[in-house]
């Protein structure tokens, strides 16, 4: 898991920092214990845009399970977000994909497009 993580971190391009929680024996703890700067998460999204390719062109996603994903949604979620689709730990509307963070940070990235876009918060307690 530490070496599949290193080399998603090593093709986004990450400039700062990649912290995640691990336990007692260096396993990573990949249940939202991930932090890094908002134009890092940009460029962790970017590789959702690109279907899994990295900066130097080495595939580190697959393109077709990021298709599949934005094709076959899973439930809506309730109204008045009731055109959002909830779909393997993403949420999309068919074109982009998009995953919240604790505290209200957001990235949404389209495939079509190449576009990605990051909204960062930060909780004050």
């Amino acid at each position: 898991m530490r070496d599949w993580l290193i080399e998603i971190v090593e093709a986004a391009g990450l400039e700062q920092f990649f912290h995640i929680n691990c336990d007692r024996e260096g396993v990573p703890l990949i249940d939202g214990g991930a932090s890094l700067s908002a134009r890092d998460l940009a460029r962790y999204g970017l590789l959702f845009a690109r279907k899994g390719e990295g900066i130097d062109g080495r595939r580190v996603g697959d393109a077709a399970f990021i298709e599949e994903t934005r094709r076959n949604p899973g439930p809506a979620w309730p109204k008045p977000r009731d055109w959002m689709r909830y779909s393997r730990q993403t949420f999309t509307d068919g074109n982009w994909l998009g995953h919240g963070g604790y505290g209200g940070q957001l990235m949404l990235a389209n495939p079509d497009t190449g576009t990605v876009v990051v909204y960062f918060s930060v909780l004050e307690n």
